[in-house]
C-alpha cells in the first residue's frame, strides 16, 4: 500500500514538476513528489483553501481590500524573480529560499481566486473573502509553520503528499469553476457537473503533456 500511495503521489507530481531529487525535500527518507518550490506553492494554496473552507468563505463575493491585495501581490514577486533568474542560470538558490518564496506565491492565490467566481457587478457583494488583517496574519503564520515542519522533515510523507495533491486538485477545480460560473448560467448542480468534467479533462491533458513532452524534455535537458 505504501508503494502504491508513493506511486500515485509521484505520478501527480510529474504533472507539473521536474522532480529533481536535489531540489526536493524529504520526509522519512522519501523524496517528496514535487520540488521545494512547488511544495511551497501548493502548501500555500492548501493552507488558504483550508482556511476559507473552515471559515465558510468559499462563496465569498467581495475581494480583499486594496492594501491587502497589494501586499499579497508584492510578496509573490520574489518567487517570480528567483524562478526566472534560476532557470536563466544567473543565480542558484537553495531549497529554503525556493520553499518559502513558493509559499508566499501560493498563499494569495485562493484568496484572490475565490471572489472571482462569485463577484456580481450588480449585486451587493456582502460576503468578504477576508474580514480583517488579522485573518491574513493567521493564514500566513499557518503556512510558514507548515513549511518549517516540511523543511525539517517533520511532516509524514503521506501528509506532505496529501497537501500537494489536495492543493493541486483544489486549484484546478476552482479555476475551472470560476470559468464555468463566468461563462455559463444554470443550476448549481449543472455548474458542479461541468466543473468536475472540466477538472478531469485538465488532469488528462496535464498527464499527456507530461508523459509525451515534459518528461522526455526533462530527460534531455538534465541528462548527465
Amino acid at each position: 500500500m505504501n508503494s502504491l500511495i508513493k506511486g500515485i503521489f509521484d505520478l501527480a507530481g510529474s504533472l507539473i514538476c521536474h522532480q529533481l531529487p536535489e531540489r526536493s525535500l524529504t520526509a522519512g527518507n522519501l523524496v517528496l513528489p514535487v520540488c521545494a518550490r512547488d511544495t511551497g506553492i501548493y502548501a500555500g494554496i492548501f493552507t488558504s483553501f483550508a482556511y476559507l473552507i473552515i471559515t465558510r468563505r468559499l462563496n465569498a463575493q467581495r475581494p480583499p481590500r486594496i492594501a491587502a491585495a497589494v501586499a499579497m501581490t508584492v510578496m509573490m514577486v520574489p518567487m517570480m524573480i528567483d524562478g526566472a533568474l534560476s532557470y536563466a542560470g544567473l543565480i542558484e538558490t537553495n531549497n529554503i529560499a525556493r520553499l518559502f518564496t513558493g509559499l508566499f506565491f501560493g498563499l494569495p492565490i485562493p484568496i484572490l481566486l475565490v471572489p472571482a467566481a462569485n463577484f456580481s457587478s450588480s449585486g451587493p457583494n456582502n460576503v468578504p473573502v477576508l474580514k480583517k488583517w488579522s485573518e491574513l496574519m493567521i493564514v500566513y503564520t499557518t503556512g510558514i509553520l507548515i513549511c518549517v515542519l516540511l523543511l525539517h522533515g517533520l511532516v509524514p510523507y503521506f501528509a506532505a503528499g496529501f497537501i500537494y495533491v489536495a492543493g493541486l486538485l483544489a486549484l484546478i477545480s476552482r479555476i475551472i469553476y470560476t470559468l464555468v460560473c463566468r461563462t455559463i448560467t444554470g443550476s448549481r448542480r449543472r455548474l458542479r457537473a461541468l466543473t468536475a468534467l472540466g477538472s478531469a479533462s485538465t488532469l488528462v491533458f496535464l498527464y499527456l503533456l507530461s508523459a509525451y513532452i515534459l518528461q522526455p524534455l526533462k530527460d534531455v535537458l538534465f541528462a548527465r
